[in-house]
């Protein structure tokens, strides 16, 4: 079961970030459709000034019936979208969204209209062979791309190809975007370079995933018989074989065939192609339609723009197909893609527009964010004054959201939960750790937290809370391939680490603590994790990292120690500027008004006979204002099932401040 919904959830959620499928080259002899095509705009542009005095609608150039397809590999359907797309001919809302917004053009401060354009690209090479001037012309280009749902920005794709020394052609893709469950706020990208022969048949692949705070690595290597991929996965190595009869093209095939030779009237390309994300082979069909009119961004905004159309259909089997359609100009430039069964498009840019339309998340500094509700935690005089005591927590739990979409709340208002609370009581605790105090209550749909800076005297708390405390076990001071203290790396670290005979075993770990903090300065979006020998060697990390290799040394010097996951307070200074009005796209540049909590770990150990909290980034112990969610020794762990563990609970979970007291 762990494998299937495993399964479900890398094909939901990584699926649809695919940029476009791919396909081999097969070019055909030419045509004389294209002498048509100036005549078949002029014949278009009349038949448009016909129907529109009689009050007809312009029909639709796409199919919509391959819209309302249902994708098996979907987890559901979007009925929503049916109902929009038979009522207009233009593929997105976005167009109306500009219009009222008055923005005649997207600049930058510095820019003019006439040097707003900055799109590559090189004239198609009909009769040239692969490796002549004008294919090299046509395997040189760079491109954007922005994804849009119902108008609002969900994150894009930075594209660049070119031909080396060696005359291989190497595509280098960047994506990036924001996905949300339920008031959580999450980074995910990916990186892949794609290495081709000259003919443009794949060859090799690299490829880095980022799930939140957290990246994995995988290498693909293509022959002539086989496709191996070898997976990092942080802990162990996966390898995995499929065996193949023909060449292959990348996830950007499309785009260098179309470049190389633009698809002609009528005309059908069919091949095979590598999907590196899922891991698999796929058979493709693309198919050209007949000139339509969407409506696409220019450097002068939302204008209907007359284009070739395309559809394509990807195969993984009969009962796993994706349609999609395709727009693009005359010398091959894609300049919107579209997925059936999606409310999603993805609109062709300059780089100003990207860089302007994007900068929620090219600019996004943490690997999660999330709104927590209620009472104000800091001020200016209480940030200053560093006078926080103690934090009360409600929390208030739900079943699972729906997978990766965008939250359709207004701003400032809170997620109700949206569903009936789960029956599982073990799925709705949260994880203990010192000064954290849990108040039992019969209801565990909703529960109270107290984190307090000092620990709170047993009389104080009497039955009525349950607190970390116990004994530590065996796997506290493991060696694991991630906590490898007897490496010698993390040993001579150890070693000049508090090694005075006076101190005692907790000033010892408050010393580590410090040190760790003075090796390594904070970075929040580094690997997630790395062997604590590899993390003594560098100059940043995150702060998982950071906590592993403070594990490392106290383990070293036999002290129990474990990993903290949860979130901590981040002061608003560190929030991106309110949404620009003037933007044609709706945007999330900052989270509703409230607390923002950002993802965070830290380490507890046991020194005389009490738990205590190190926070490695900060130098210091915890404050109120962390909040763990789960706590792991570290043993016998995956680093990407339990990142998505802590992910579906913190989604789960509505958060709201109810007490605040502060004090000397």
């Amino acid at each position: 079961m762990m494998d299937r919904t495993a399964s479900r959830r890398a094909l939901s959620r990584f699926i649809r970030t695919l940029p476009c499928p791919g396909f081999s080259s097969i070019l055909p002899s030419d045509s004389n459709a294209a002498k048509n095509r100036v005549a078949k705009v002029l014949t278009l542009a009349c038949l448009t000034a016909a129907l529109l005095p009689s009050g007809c609608d312009l029909p639709d150039r796409y199919d919509i019936q391959t819209f309302e397809k249902p994708a098996p590999w979907h987890a559901e359907t979007t009925p929503s979208f049916a109902s929009q797309a038979r009522n207009t001919a233009r593929p997105s809302s976005a167009a109306d969204a500009m219009r009222q917004s008055g923005m005649p053009e997207i600049l930058t401060p510095n820019q003019t209209p006439s040097n707003t354009t900055e799109t590559v690209s090189g004239k198609p090479g009909s009769h040239a062979s692969a490796g002549t001037t004008e294919n090299r012309l046509a395997d040189e280009w760079e491109s954007w791309q922005i994804h849009s749902l119902r108008s609002t920005i969900l994150g894009g794709i930075h594209a660049k190809s070119t031909r080396t020394a060696d005359n291989e052609i190497k595509v280098e893709l960047e994506e990036q975007g924001l996905t949300y469950r339920g008031m959580l706020q999450i980074l995910e990208s990916n990186q892949q370079t794609f290495w081709h022969d000259a003919n443009g048949d794949l060859k090799k692949v690299d490829c880095t995933f980022r799930r939140g705070p957290i990246e994995s690595h995988r290498t693909i290597e293509i022959t002539a018989n086989e496709v191996q991929f070898v997976d990092n996965r942080l802990v162990a190595t996966k390898k995995k074989t499929l065996p193949i009869h023909s060449p292959l093209g990348g996830p950007l095939h499309v785009y260098q065939t179309l470049r190389r030779k633009p698809l002609q009237e009528g005309e059908i390309r069919e091949a095979n192609v590598l999907l590196p994300i899922l891991g698999e082979v796929a058979t493709l069909r693309l198919q050209h339609n007949s000139l339509a009119s969407p409506s696409v961004l220019t450097p002068q905004g939302f204008q209907e723009v007359v284009l070739q159309e395309a559809s394509c259909l990807l195969s993984l089997g009969p009962q796993r197909q994706r349609e999609s359609v395709y727009w693009f100009d005359d010398q091959g430039q894609v300049q919107l893609y579209h997925v059936a069964n999606e409310q999603r498009f993805s609109y062709g840019c300059n780089a100003s527009q990207y860089k302007l339309l994007g900068q929620e998340f090219l600019n996004q500094d943490y690997p999660i964010a999330l709104q927590v509700q209620g009472k104000p935690l800091e001020t200016e005089a209480s940030l200053l004054a560093g006078d926080l005591q103690q934090v009360g927590y409600e929390i208030i739990w739900a079943t699972p959201p729906a997978p990766e979409s965008v939250a359709s709340d207004p701003p400032g208002e809170a997620n109700e939960p949206e569903s009936e609370p789960s029956a599982d009581n073990q799925d709705n605790q949260i994880a203990l750790a010192p000064r954290q105090y849990l108040r039992r209550s019969g209801d565990q749909a909703q529960q109270k937290l107290i984190v307090s800076r000092t620990p709170v005297p047993p009389s104080k708390l009497r039955d009525r809370f349950d607190q970390f405390g116990g004994e530590s076990t065996p796997a506290d001071l493991a060696a694991t391939s991630l906590v490898d203290y007897r490496s010698a790396t993390v040993r001579r670290i150890a070693n000049a680490t508090a090694n005075s005979p006076d101190f005692t075993l907790a000033e010892r770990a408050m010393e580590m603590n410090r040190t760790v903090h003075s090796l390594l300065s904070f970075q929040a979006l580094s690997q997630g994790m790395r062997a604590a020998s590899q993390i003594a060697d560098s100059s940043t990390a995150d702060s998982t990292e950071q906590s592993i290799l403070l594990m490392a040394l106290l383990r070293s010097a036999g002290i129990p120690s474990r990993m903290a996951l949860g979130i901590r307070y981040q002061s608003a200074d560190h929030v991106a500027p309110t949404r620009d009005v003037a933007l044609p796209f709706q945007t999330r540049a900052r989270l509703p008004e409230g607390n923002r909590f950002v993802y965070h770990a830290w380490v507890v150990a046991k020194v005389d006979d009490q738990w205590i909290s190190l926070d490695p980034v900060a130098g210091t112990e915890t404050q109120p204002d962390c909040l763990a969610i789960e706590t792991t020794d570290m043993k016998d762990i995956d680093p990407i099932e339990l990142i998505e563990e802590f992910i579906d609970k913190l989604s789960r979970m509505q958060i709201s401040i109810y007490a605040v007291i502060r004090g000397a």
